[in-house]
């Protein structure tokens, strides 16, 4: 369930804000909802790009609140909630959305936006992998002084998923915590070690 429409106390009374217009694609309906800030949460219950909350965050599978999940899950989620429960989820914002923004990979955008952010923040985004590199080695945090390329290759996939790391070829305590991110939200075992089903899980 996704926030209802805003109200606010002005000179003791409740004053009902005039709805959005109703969103017809998933960019338009980030925007209505949240100004398309997948960090957002303002205090009021509602969390994230599409304004989940809680309950309906965990209902789906996830752990963790979901400002604090990267773009691409955030996306994941909002088409799998779509997906069985409609757009009455979001009852202004997605009043324009239909049958044809059910297809799956639609909604995803945050990792494109988290590429521009990590651009901006001077960070290397590579484009997407054509083909889904062999799994070698674990990678854990015990690599940080090494320049390895299996390294770079899954830093490479995460960015292209949403999560913002540097693609340095180095595996340290910021690519661990990307790895912790990605298990939660796979369901995986929550160990910051990308050993063989965390690697599947972000090549698949």
């Amino acid at each position: 369930m996704v926030a209802p429409v805003l109200a606010a106390a002005v000179g003791g009374s409740i004053v009902v804000s005039q709805p959005a217009e109703a969103a017809t694609t998933w960019a338009g309906l980030r925007q209505c909802e949240s100004g398309g800030d997948y960090t957002t949460n303002t205090g009021n219950s509602y969390y994230g790009a599409y304004q989940f909350s809680a309950g309906t965050w965990r209902s789906l599978g996830y752990s963790g609140l979901p400002h604090q999940a990267a773009p691409a899950v955030q996306d994941e989620a909002a088409l799998r909630l779509a997906q069985r429960s409609g757009f009455g989820q979001w009852p202004v914002c997605g009043r324009g959305m239909g049958a044809d923004q059910l297809a799956g990979g639609s909604s995803s955008g945050g990792a494109a936006q988290a590429s521009r952010s990590a651009q901006r923040s001077g960070l290397t985004v590579a484009p997407a992998a054509a083909t889904s590199p062999n799994f070698t080695r674990n990678l854990t945090t015990a690599l940080v002084r090494q320049n390895r390329a299996d390294v770079s290759a899954w830093q490479t996939r995460m960015s292209q998923l949403g999560y913002p790391i540097a693609v340095d070829g180095h595996y340290g305590p910021r690519s661990a915590a990307a790895a912790r991110a990605l298990q939660t939200a796979k369901g995986l075992h929550v160990d910051g070690i990308v050993g063989p089903a965390t690697w599947h899980a972000t090549f698949g």
